[in-house]
């Protein structure tokens, strides 16, 4: 589960919102992605991929009718009857933490070749 190795004082954050978010960890150059009570380690590839699925309705949901908490996105989970929900708004905010996130990789990206 936690690893001792790593020092989450040495987490680079590379966007911040109200509720969550993204940051680097510079041992193992993972990302942390935390939203609510929620923390997802990713690769890089796992960042980009799951940027991907905010965007794709066949994976995300969308309820024409909200859940009694008045959440309407729905996002299935690799684990048999667990998904996390989200409003409007959360995937508003989520969405842009990735976009914020994935800008500053870019840039770093853009520097490290000069």
């Amino acid at each position: 589960m936690h690893d001792s190795s790593h020092s989450y004082s040495s987490l680079r954050i590379l966007s911040q919102s109200k509720n969550g978010y993204i940051g680097q960890c510079s041992c193992c150059d993972h990302y942390n992605f935390v939203f609510g009570n929620v923390l997802f380690i990713f690769s890089e590839d796992g960042l980009n991929g799951f940027h991907s699925v905010l965007y794709d309705e066949h994976q995300f949901h969308t309820m024409d009718i909200p859940l009694p908490h008045g959440r309407n996105h729905l996002l299935p989970s690799p684990i048999p009857n667990f998904m996390l929900s989200f409003n409007d708004d959360e995937v508003e905010e989520i969405k842009g933490l990735f976009q914020e996130t994935l800008l500053a990789i870019e840039i770093d990206q853009i520097f490290s070749r000069k």
